[in-house]
């Protein structure tokens, strides 16, 4: 586009020279032939400078694109494997429970680190807070740690549990997603450890789900 710009800029230039030229009797014919050729290129110009912006629209357009989708989770999936974990703990008055693990290779955007990552391990959680008292769970600030030495923290935008706030009672669950910067395959991740803490008033409480094996 910067070409098509600077060749509108001269060709404006000449048509100028070439309108002043027109008004000395000696020169109107050289006059005549410099405005006709800067008029020819000013509208060669404008041409160029309109399909410039066309294909510059064009290629945001695609980055854009390819932005969102990868956000968005619309990237081709390329292997994803689910595994029955079926982890259960009742210790520190909760009732603590993951079902399911997916570990998924698919190109997604981490918010966190604002880069795209090569996968990701989902984890389905429920917690039930069988307590007399509120308590405050926060397994979305937790961290989950995998075979290849991965130490990973979850993508709340990618997850869609709620912590927080647990009343007496009260049940939370949901996916918690972890975006992989390693995975050359599924099969890679053959186990994980998932840790995060609650408090109950000042009582820190640490729950840990110790190395949960993945097998089909």
């Amino acid at each position: 586009m910067a070409i098509w710009l600077t060749l509108m800029g001269v060709s404006f230039l000449g048509f100028i020279v070439g309108l002043i030229m027109l008004f000395a009797q000696s020169q109107r014919k050289i006059g005549i032939f410099i405005v006709t050729g800067a008029s020819i290129l000013i509208i060669i110009s404008i041409v160029g400078v309109f399909i410039s912006f066309a294909n510059y629209n064009k290629l945001q357009e695609q980055v854009a694109s390819y932005s969102s989708d990868s956000k968005t989770g619309k990237t081709k999936s390329e292997g994803i494997e689910i595994y029955n974990v079926n982890w259960h703990n009742n210790a520190d008055g909760m009732d603590k429970k993951i079902s399911t693990v997916a570990v998924e290779k698919k190109v997604v955007h981490a918010t966190m680190e604002d880069k795209d990552m090569p996968g990701t391990l989902t984890i389905a959680i429920e917690i039930k807070n069988n307590t007399k008292d509120e308590l405050l769970t926060y397994p979305l600030q937790g961290e989950l740690t995998t075979i290849n030495g991965q130490q990973l923290a979850a993508d709340i935008i990618l997850s869609d549990i709620i912590d927080g706030k647990m009343k007496p009672g009260a049940t939370i669950k949901g996916r918690i997603v972890f975006p992989l910067d390693k995975l050359d395959k599924v099969s890679d991740i053959q186990w994980f450890q998932f840790s995060w803490s609650t408090y109950n008033k000042d009582k820190l409480i640490k729950s840990d789900t110790g190395r949960l094996h993945l097998k089909k």
